[in-house]
């Protein structure tokens, strides 16, 4: 699953490179971290130039500086079993 999260990265990094300029790309925030998403492959790739990282996260989660230049903190939701209602 590692392989196919940093394929899908990379993709997602050549295709906002391809885009035209300016872009915008809405993403998980595995996707979106710095220091492991997107950001991380377009640096790779040379274009990481004016990338800017806003993170959305719930409100005691914790974000550095290393993962996102913005965070815009959300009221945290309960935990819910998606999967419950799937089961007899």
């Amino acid at each position: 699953m590692l392989a196919v999260q940093q394929q899908r990265d990379r993709r997602m990094a050549e295709a906002l490179i391809a885009a035209p300029e300016p872009s915008l790309l809405f993403a998980g925030a595995f996707h979106a971290r710095r220091e492991l998403g997107v950001p991380l492959h377009l640096q790779d790739l040379g274009a990481a130039k004016g990338v800017q990282v806003l993170i959305l996260a719930e409100v005691g989660s914790q974000i550095t500086a290393a993962s996102a230049d913005f965070v815009w903190y959300t009221p945290a939701q309960p935990e819910q079993d998606h999967c419950a209602k799937l089961r007899p």
